[in-house]
């Protein structure tokens, strides 16, 4: 079966953000491939252009942190950014610090350190040299970056990396590129592992940016084979795992937890997980998620569940990141 996985979210919204500062205009996001987070970033950009006094980016950890340095640099300009009860319950302090240390004026409108904030919008001092080491998000980084503004962090994720090509290639004058989503992939590769088969997943490249694609390395572990082709990768089991333990780190592939968790204990096979702090802070506390096998709204985990034909408690979420994923699986399993 050939698979046709979501646009890439970490890049959609990086682009977004520089066509919203540059004057573009912001691309369509209409279609059907195109994940809820995009769509809620999209809104978000287009009301604060329009002069809405209050955005809600609902639990859109992206939009939170983007805006909330995107919004800063709007001189004149004062918004509220809001979220769901769990967007308040995600630090973002480290972000304001280092926003107020350029000039920027934002103010707590509830616990300190947290959503939602009150932003009035500066001319930044981009001279200001930030360090912003052992971030609680990338995406603090990421925000600061995508605004101009210099800064250095310890931290070589591949997610600063994905932001650092999507710079380089809008100053280059690549304005519209576009990636399919490897961390989507995550929970086909689970599938495979598990069921066995094969599957076709459509526009994923070897020079892809997205540091995601180590999935390729970590499932030929548990005995799927990796072959590029010229139109995608085609994905198959060879061999079931046959090992009783597997470690790693997923300090820079946070987004892989919930499909090789879920993957480890469907074979039952113990995940000695480290790098797992970040886990805490997401759309849901995944580790706590995975050991109950509940999505507490996370879309990464319903799929991760459902992959592995366990009972989801909320398909809904799933939209977040992969509007199709269930339709598509429920087609697989016909």
């Amino acid at each position: 079966m050939e698979i046709q996985l979501p646009v890439s979210k970490s890049i959609a919204n990086r682009l977004l953000v520089l066509q919203a500062l540059n004057g573009v205009p912001l691309m369509d996001v209409s279609g059907a491939d195109v994940p809820e987070d995009v769509k809620v970033m999209h809104k978000s950009l287009t009301a604060i252009n329009e002069g809405a006094p209050r955005v809600d980016v609902r639990n859109c950890g992206t939009a939170m942190r983007f805006l909330t340095a995107y919004c800063a640099q709007r001189q004149g300009q004062t918004i509220v950014l809001d979220g769901c009860e769990r967007m308040r319950q995600r630090p973002i302090g480290q972000l304001v610090d280092a926003l107020r240390a350029c000039g920027a004026q934002i103010t707590y409108l509830g616990e300190s350190g947290f959503p939602p904030l009150k932003i009035s919008g500066q001319h930044l001092d981009k001279s200001q040299l930030l360090s912003l080491n052992q971030p609680l998000s990338t995406q603090f980084v990421s925000a600061l970056m995508l605004i101009g503004l210099d800064v250095t962090t310890d931290n070589s994720s591949p997610y600063i990396y994905i932001t650092r090509r999507v710079l380089a290639r809008w100053d280059a004058g690549e304005r519209n590129f576009m990636e399919r989503d490897w961390s989507a992939a995550a929970f086909w590769y689970e599938y495979v592992a598990l069921h066995g088969g094969e599957l076709f997943l459509e526009d994923l490249y070897e020079t892809d940016i997205q540091g995601d694609k180590v999935l390729v390395d970590i499932f030929r572990d548990f005995g799927v084979e990796t072959r590029f082709e010229e139109e995608g990768v085609s994905i198959i089991r060879r061999e079931e795992a046959q090992f009783m333990s597997y470690s790693m780190s997923f300090s820079d592939c946070p987004d892989l937890y919930p499909a090789i968790a879920i993957t480890c204990q469907q074979l039952g096979i113990t995940l000695h997980a480290t790098g797992t702090e970040s886990l805490r802070l997401k759309e849901s506390d995944r580790l706590q998620a995975i050991r109950e096998q509940r999505t507490y709204g996370d879309h990464r985990i319903a799929m991760a569940l459902l992959a592995a034909d366990l009972p989801c408690d909320d398909i809904a979420c799933i939209s977040k990141s992969y509007p199709t994923f269930y339709e598509q699986l429920c087609q697989l399993r016909r």
